[in-house]
């Protein structure tokens, strides 16, 4: 039910979603859970350089995880033999520059998931586990975009928004873009 009277709400333009075709979710993180579980991975290698949140669905899930190093190159310093099937490797395609070096790696193993959070307007390889972070690219409170061939959607709560976007406010306002006021004495 539409409420009637009163005013309007926040107008903001109506266009396409980059990712339409993704599973939606609350979180990049989220989105590194979803796979890991629908995956039933037992241990994950993730790399050094990487944000500390991935570790959080790491350790809620209890799985054991590895550190691996990248060289000047950010291409991994790891030795893919020690990969066992329950295992998965995890890489960042480190500012969308690593495109061609992902091809490689996954000539080299089937268990790898690409986080492409700080790729956000490269599309995934398909049938490669890939998961996006917009709020590194774009004003939103939240979000995450998975592309996976397994979907649990229908196991998922429904998230809102709405206690994550005075951020996004704040700084309209706070710049000096919002409103100005006379103020009476």
């Amino acid at each position: 039910m539409n409420p009637i009277g009163g005013y309007f709400e926040l107008e903001l333009p109506n266009f396409s979603e980059y990712h339409r075709n993704a599973i939606r979710l609350n979180t990049g993180r989220n989105a590194l859970e979803y796979i890991l579980r629908v995956r039933e991975y037992k241990r994950i290698f993730i790399p050094y350089f990487t944000c500390d949140v991935l570790l959080q669905p790491i350790r809620k899930l209890g799985l054991q995880f590895e550190f691996y190093r990248i060289d000047d190159n950010l291409e991994a310093m790891f030795n893919f033999e020690k990969l066992k099937a329950e295992d998965v490797f995890l890489y960042t395609n480190y500012f969308g520059l690593k495109s061609d070096y992902i091809t490689k790696l996954i000539n080299q193993t089937a268990n790898i998931i690409l986080d492409y959070s700080q790729s956000f307007f490269t599309m995934p390889v398909e049938g490669i586990d890939t998961f996006y972070s917009p709020r590194k690219f774009l004003g939103v409170p939240d979000g995450g975009y998975l592309y996976c061939d397994k979907d649990m959607t229908d196991q998922l709560e429904v998230d809102t928004s709405i206690y994550r976007i005075k951020h996004l406010i704040e700084r309209i306002d706070i710049s000096g873009r919002g409103l100005q006021l006379i103020q009476s004495k």
